[in-house]
């Protein structure tokens, strides 16, 4: 039976110190043109899977930002307290992810001519980035309404497929034999 999961991945951001250069680098990896982003700051990003999956590619703010996988949720802020209390530390965030009123013009139509949905806000949502109690560095969303048809989550989220849960499901018996539990 399909699962739906509780979260999917929405994007990739790669920080660069010359997002110019790493644009051209990630269009001919991928085979597809990265476009400029709605940001007063250098950035690009394009789709790299039908399963609304986008790679940003930006600025790099700090030495240390890394790249990261982004998770969609449905509840940021329920998210950020599940964290904490796993022993995970949120160290950005959380934060709007907004445009600038003439970009959100342009979007505002280009949502509605692609997508057929009314962006009723100049924010794609609200972010946040942990670290997570094992040492790892994640992303989570909580996207925007009007977002959820091009990042299919939401309404829009695919489940796993029957195939997909056998697989986990045959992982799982061959791990325990290999080592009980």
């Amino acid at each position: 039976m399909p699962k739906k999961l509780n979260s999917a991945l929405a994007f990739i951001s790669i920080p660069s110190d010359n997002p110019a250069k790493s644009r051209d680098f990630y269009g001919q990896i991928f085979g597809i043109e990265l476009v400029r982003s709605l940001s007063d700051q250098e950035g690009y990003h394009a789709p790299i899977s039908d399963d609304g999956i986008d790679l940003n590619v930006n600025i790099r703010h700090s030495p240390q930002e890394t790249t990261t996988a982004y998770l969609a949720v449905r509840d940021l802020q329920a998210t950020l307290d599940a964290t904490k209390a796993a022993g995970g530390k949120v160290v950005w965030g959380p934060t709007d992810m907004t445009m600038s009123q003439a970009d959100f013009d342009e979007y505002k139509k280009a949502v509605k001519d692609v997508d057929g949905l009314d962006a009723d806000t100049a924010s794609l949502g609200r972010a946040a980035v942990v670290v997570d109690p094992g040492g790892s560095q994640v992303g989570f969303v909580q996207l925007a309404n009007h977002t959820h048809k091009h990042f299919a989550v939401g309404e829009f989220q695919r489940p796993l497929d029957d195939h997909r849960i056998k697989v986990l499901e045959r992982s799982k018996d061959v791990a325990k034999k290999r080592r009980p539990s």
